[in-house]
């Protein structure tokens, strides 16, 4: 049974509130602190080809198919400007996210009832900021476009679900096309923003001018796409495989929602006995009846029907009563959301499908949730908006919050992980010795090397940093400052870099470290190496040029003097 309203403003709205405020503060927190300061995965390719292509083709010319005109003005600045140092990338993509909520929050302020207001606004904070979103919030590459296409749509929905009419009415349409051109340039999926346009001005029942003012900008933005590049011929269709890649791309938010519980190699890294116990139980029966998460049919497949028809209620509910739906509509803007993501993975199982066959487990990768988050966010912000009693609205989504918590822990580790990744990486590219087993996350080698000499010259990414200049040289005493480190190991390697010179790898145990990185330096006082810390080892880990030039003697590790 629902709360009494009086239960309800007592109790459930401030926890909605703290809630938001929770959710939004941890996602800021994670977008700063566990952002990679270093180029990763696309970052490099990027990197290497904004340093080798002229202005404009560095910004203009699309990659894999993503037309990221706006996001790669950013990055071109903090390239020239500041070295490619992510930060920059970091800030505006902040900046993005929050100003996307605000957006959404200037439409949730016309509903009546403080549940309603609570329930709609926690629901888009937890579409943007759930640590399910981890691979776009705690990564500057990605968080520009992604949070660029979030922010034009939360813009073109707000301006159609005010229902204007007459000439304000065609400005509106207007207005929201150029917003939809303007994700189209941020990335790939922001095309789809047209459709969730769609789905709004089809529930308002828009006179024909405002649809020919939106069709204009589809069609403008169409003909410019394929003017700058195209992207691609698109695969065969082929209807019933790519409408169960939908519905499973659907369920992405639930696999990250409850992931321990249903992968067994997670289960069996939970810390607590208690909980890992019980996590592998269910984790062991879940694979045995569906198999892997990552690759189950079931029950992936009726939580997509079970949003789609869920979202087909709401549009109809929006169609029958449309004095509801223009009394509140945020509660368009909801539904516009949901028809927005769920074009993208519309989007996503026609031109990726072929990929999807040879590489099956990424259909439910972590840089989809993004979007898939969405379509959810949208569901709960429409439904919100649309309760006649809006006490059970919030009592909905104050218990998806909190039934999301748990999953900020391990979605946090794997931002973590990440970050880790991204920083060893970046590191043995410096020294320039990437052991084969160094694991490289989303870094494709070949993206990697080719991208080395050109930012070595440009001494901009990892090549800027203070350390990197010591490399090759043999500092005088006073220009360093030695560091007693414990347990070191030296393990020769090989190196993807260069095949046929080999380099070491150095472990060691240091009490007090005075910065992110420390070099290593030989018994002839020269600097082959540098390191930084392993927080998931509790040590020290580094590269260094060469096999060694005296078999049995450790490397000796300092600082820079002016630390």
């Amino acid at each position: 049974m629902a709360p009494p309203p009086d239960d309800a403003r007592r109790h459930l709205v401030p926890l909605a509130r703290a809630l938001a405020l929770f959710y939004l503060l941890a996602g800021v927190a994670a977008m700063w602190w566990l952002a990679p300061r270093v180029p990763y995965a696309d970052g490099w390719r990027l990197l290497g080809h904004f340093l080798q292509a002229p202005f404009p083709q560095d910004i203009l010319a699309p990659d894999n198919g993503h037309h990221e005109v706006l996001p790669n003005a950013v990055r071109v600045i903090e390239l020239h400007a500041f070295a490619a140092q992510q930060w920059l990338q970091v800030v505006v993509g902040i900046a993005l996210a929050l100003t996307t909520v605000l957006v959404f929050w200037r439409g949730i302020r016309g509903l009546a009832a403080a549940p309603a207001r609570s329930a709609a606004l926690l629901a888009v904070v937890l579409g943007v900021f759930w640590l399910g979103n981890i691979r776009a919030l705690a990564h500057g590459n990605e968080s520009v476009h992604a949070y660029c296409v979030t922010l034009f749509l939360a813009i073109g929905l707000h301006v159609l679900s005010r229902e204007r009419g007459g000439r304000d009415g065609v400005v509106d349409a207007a207005l929201a096309a150029a917003c939809g051109l303007a994700a189209a340039f941020s990335f790939g999926s922001g095309i789809a923003c047209f459709a969730g346009f769609a789905a709004v001005l089809a529930l308002r029942r828009a006179p024909w001018p405002q649809w020919i003012a939106l069709a204009a900008g589809l069609l403008l933005a169409l003909v410019l796409l394929h003017f700058d590049g195209g992207s691609g011929a698109l695969p065969a269709l082929a209807p019933l495989r790519q409408g169960e890649t939908l519905l499973r791309w659907l369920a992405g938010p639930f696999v990250y929602a409850a992931w321990p519980l249903l992968d067994t190699q997670l289960a069996a890294q939970v810390p607590v006995t208690a909980a890992r116990v019980p996590a592998q139980a269910i984790a062991h029966a879940y694979e045995g009846a569906f198999g892997p998460v990552l690759l189950a049919r079931w029950p992936h497949l009726l939580f997509g029907l079970a949003g789609l028809a869920w979202l087909a209620v709401l549009a109809w509910r929006a169609w029958r009563d449309r004095a509801s739906a223009a009394m509140a509509g945020i509660g368009l803007a909801g539904i516009g959301l949901a028809c927005f993501a769920a074009a993208v993975g519309a989007m996503i199982a026609l031109v990726r499908i072929d990929y999807f066959s040879v590489h099956p487990g990424q259909l439910l990768a972590p840089r989809y949730v993004v979007w898939s988050s969405l379509f959810w966010a949208g569901l709960l912000l429409a439904t919100a908006a649309q309760a006649r009693r809006p006490a059970r609205a919030l009592a909905l989504v104050v218990l998806v919050a909190i039934t999301l918590l748990p999953s900020q822990l391990w979605m946090a580790k794997l931002g973590g992980g990440m970050q880790a990744v991204a920083g060893q990486t970046g590191l043995a590219a410096a020294v320039g010795v990437v052991e084969p087993s160094l694991p490289l996350g989303e870094t494709v080698p070949e993206e990697l090397a080719a991208a080395l000499p050109s930012a070595r010259a440009a001494r901009v990414a990892v090549f800027a940093w203070p350390e990197t200049q010591w490399l090759g040289h043999r500092p005088e005493a006073d220009a360093m400052h030695p560091l007693d480190a414990r347990d070191v190991e030296v393990a020769v390697v090989d190196n993807r870099l260069d095949p046929g010179a080999r380099g070491r790898r150095v472990r060691f145990v240091l009490d007090d470290a005075p910065g992110e990185r420390v070099l290593l330096l030989d018994g002839d006082g020269m600097v082959r190496g540098l390191a930084m810390r392993d927080r998931e080892r509790g040590c020290w880990i580094g590269w260094m040029r060469g096999p060694g030039v005296a078999d049995g003697i450790a490397p000796r590790v300092a600082a820079t003097a002016g630390r």
